[in-house]
């Protein structure tokens, strides 16, 4: 980094239009990379270790755990969104007790007389138990594999015998559903919810065709991991006896019974990847099964061949009896839980995570790859490019290996650590940077204008070239008290500093708020200019200005109504000249004092604009292309096409009236008619639409009044055949 070490170098420096060159951002020394990436990489993994902490201790030492949240939260979406999802298996069938199946809706008479099933399920819900007989006994004979049926039946009811004689019979592939209930009072061990005695006896050990169908949600009531096997004791959060009986799970009585019992060997509790959102495994109404049209079907079930060789689930979906959780996918229908319990188990498709040691090593590697970053590239923005590729390769990475190995890596904590290493060096940077700026600009400070400081330390190759002069296309504006000398005469010079101070502020804050330059005060004067220091479009810099503008003469309003209050307050008049052209920018000046200002025609035409509204009885006048710049933002009145001292070329002068968005005065184009007659020499014409006009606008105006004497004036002694309309004006 290049160092200012004397001002008068740098004096001359400027005066040649060769300023020395700003700082480039720093590269920080070895050491204090270090410091700051291992900072935080220990930082991060403290959290990680108290998080681990917590989940052991019944008095947690922090109030949440805001890593391992947002690592789960992390996981769910790419399990939900990005990751690999788990292949459907096609010998898995969702067979729905829907609303359909319950109505009946779709049925006609004579469908439902002849199906004794249908008869049966149309009676009100629930269904007499006859009918799960029927739905056995139809998927059976068609080769069902497995049908596991995730209805509990706690409680005797009608048609029991026949459904238990469906469930001797088939005892081999049929599976029924019990439930672990909620433990009521402390000390209990819960109530174990059974299927009816009159459907399947109650033994030790439990009849095998039944299972339990509970899923576990974790701490935060979603539902990741399915239990294949467990205890009472378990359940309820004790430690079983070596001899206490363990119960499958309704997924893994249902490979047994399919005879896959090698896929539930291993972990008993296995966190499965889900084969997509709900309706993945799409639902069939079980009434269909006994619509002869859709059985015989070809399309549909092919006169049963579709369930030959299949798992059948049977379960609620979309009634009242709906059993929903909440997974990573969203919300889920139970039965469709199960079948992705069952899918997983089929295709071995189970995901594990990281251990706490590996997280530990993962979290320190964030940090070293910041440091690495933060070392090797020198620009702040290559540098923020690099973390944030970084950041997105370790998603990759993830993404990656969760779909290939089932395997979550830690994505939260490394990325933490990466990116609070490389931000912290980059904040570190810009506060080396700033406090270099701050040192510079006390330096620039006796050259250049405070206001435009900023802009020469931010962008500094670009002033650079630009002190060394400039052709730049700007805007400018010059506002200017009127009658100022004599208040200087008769004012108390305390009270009247002050009150320009006022003023200076009300005035200042429209440029300011409209992004200008404040190039400089001339006395009473105010002279400020768009375009000068950063390029600006034409009709962008002529639209600030003209803003500007009008914002001054409603502050100015504000201020004089407060003053005709204040003691010792004078009421101020004031005039805006605004004109856009060509001129020069650069460092003009005496070594000692330096200022970085524009000059040319342009510059010029912008006074002489603010001399002419005396003239004119105007508060604004602004030149012809600023008002091309900005017709359709702003309503303008034409004014005159007035040629200044020195000029060979007049120019149309206008004065705004106000932003767009708002109507435009009705008596305006009346006016601009009367301007068109007086210009064409029909001075009678316009001298009559010209009293008109005053007359609409209030009885009393500047122009019209002008403009009716100069029309009086030429119908007496007509103006020189060369008169182009214009006005010749005789004061700079």
């Amino acid at each position: 980094m290049t160092r200012m070490r004397s001002t008068g170098g740098e004096a001359k420096a400027l005066a040649a239009g060769t300023p020395t060159r700003v700082s480039r951002f720093r590269h920080l020394s070895r050491k204090p990379l270090i410091a700051i990436c291992g900072l935080c990489a220990a930082a991060v993994a403290v959290v990680h270790l108290l998080e681990y902490v917590n989940l052991r201790k019944d008095t947690p030492l922090m109030p949440s755990k805001p890593l391992m949240e947002s690592q789960i939260a992390a996981e769910d979406f790419l399990q939900r969104s990005v990751g690999r999802r788990a292949k459907v298996d096609p010998d898995l069938v969702f067979l729905a007790i829907d609303t359909a199946s319950v109505r009946l809706d779709q049925f006609r008479e004579e469908d439902l007389a002849a199906s004794p099933a249908l008869q049966m399920m149309k009676q009100e819900w629930p269904w007499p138990r006859g009918v799960y007989a029927k739905i056995l006994d139809r998927l059976m004979e068609a080769g069902a594999k497995a049908v596991v049926i995730d209805v509990l039946f706690p409680a005797e009811r009608e048609g029991d015998e026949e459904f238990r004689a469906a469930l001797d019979k088939y005892r081999d592939r049929v599976v029924v559903g019990w439930n672990f209930g909620s433990r009521e009072r402390e000390g209990e061990t819960g109530m174990l919810e059974f299927p009816a005695s009159s459907l399947i006896e109650q033994t030790a050990p439990v009849d095998d065709r039944i299972a339990f169908v509970n899923f576990w949600p974790d701490t935060d009531s979603v539902i990741r991991h399915a239990v294949y096997r467990t205890t009472v004791a378990e359940v309820y959060d004790s430690t079983p006896a070596p001899d206490e009986e363990v119960f499958d799970s309704f997924a893994a009585k249902a490979l047994k019974k399919s005879g896959r019992a090698d896929a539930v060997v291993g972990d008993p509790r296995r966190r499965i990847r889900l084969a997509g959102p709900v309706n993945t495994f799409r639902p069939r109404s079980v009434c269909d099964l006994f619509d002869e049209r859709k059985w015989n079907s070809p399309d549909e079930f092919r006169q049963g061949e579709f369930f030959r060789g299949k798992i059948v689930v049977l379960g609620a979906e979309g009634n009242s009896a709906k059993d929903e959780v909440l997974t990573p996918m969203g919300f889920m229908d139970g039965p469709e839980l199960h079948l992705n319990a069952i899918n997983a188990g089929l295709q071995g498709e189970y995901l594990r995570s990281t251990t706490r040691m590996p997280s530990l090593w993962f979290i320190g590697g964030g940090g070293a790859v910041a440091l690495m970053l933060c070392y090797w590239a020198r620009g702040p923005l290559l540098r923020l490019g690099l973390l944030v590729a970084a950041c997105a390769g370790w998603v990759g990475v993830a993404v990656l290996v969760y779909g290939q190995a089932g395997l979550f890596i830690p994505t939260v904590g490394p990325l933490v650590a990466m990116a609070s290493g490389g931000v912290t060096c980059l904040g570190w940077d810009f506060f080396l940077e700033r406090r270099d700026r701050v040192r510079i600009r006390s330096i620039l400070d006796r050259y250049v204008a405070k206001n435009i400081v900023e802009l020469v330390v931010a962008e500094s190759d670009a002033f650079s070239a630009a002190l060394k002069g400039q052709r730049r296309y700007v805007t400018t504006l010059f506002s200017d008290i009127r009658g100022f000398t004599t208040m200087t005469e008769e004012a108390n010079p305390e009270e009247l500093v002050a009150q320009l101070n006022e003023y200076f502020f009300g005035m200042v804050e429209g440029v300011l708020a409209e992004g200008g330059t404040l190039q400089d005060y001339i006395g009473d004067a105010i002279m400020a200019v768009w375009g000068d220091t950063r390029s600006l479009a034409r009709e962008e810099s002529a639209n600030h200005a003209v803003r500007t503008a009008l914002l001054m003469m409603t502050a100015l309003e504000d201020l004089n109504r407060r003053w005709a209050t204040t003691p010792g307050r004078r009421q101020f008049a004031i005039g805006i000249g605004i004109n856009q052209g060509d001129v020069v920018v650069g460092s003009l000046g005496h070594p000692m004092r330096l200022r970085f200002a524009a000059v040319g025609d342009g510059i010029n035409t912008a006074a002489r604009l603010e001399t002419a509204t005396k003239h004119f009885g105007c508060t604004i006048l602004v030149g012809e292309t600023v008002e091309s710049a900005t017709r359709g933002r702003f309503h303008y009145r034409r004014v005159d096409r007035v040629r200044f001292k020195g000029k060979g070329v007049p120019i149309e002068v206008y004065t705004p009236l106000g932003d767009a968005s708002s109507s435009a005065p009705p008596w305006l184009e009346e006016y601009d008619q009367a301007i068109t007659l007086y210009r064409d020499r029909r001075f009678a014409e316009a001298a009559r639409i010209f009293h008109a006009v005053a007359g609409a606008i209030g009885g009393e105006d500047a122009l019209c009044r002008m403009y009716i004497g100069r029309c009086e004036h030429f119908a007496a002694e007509p103006p020189a055949p060369e008169w182009d309309g214009s006005y010749q004006m005789s004061e700079k």
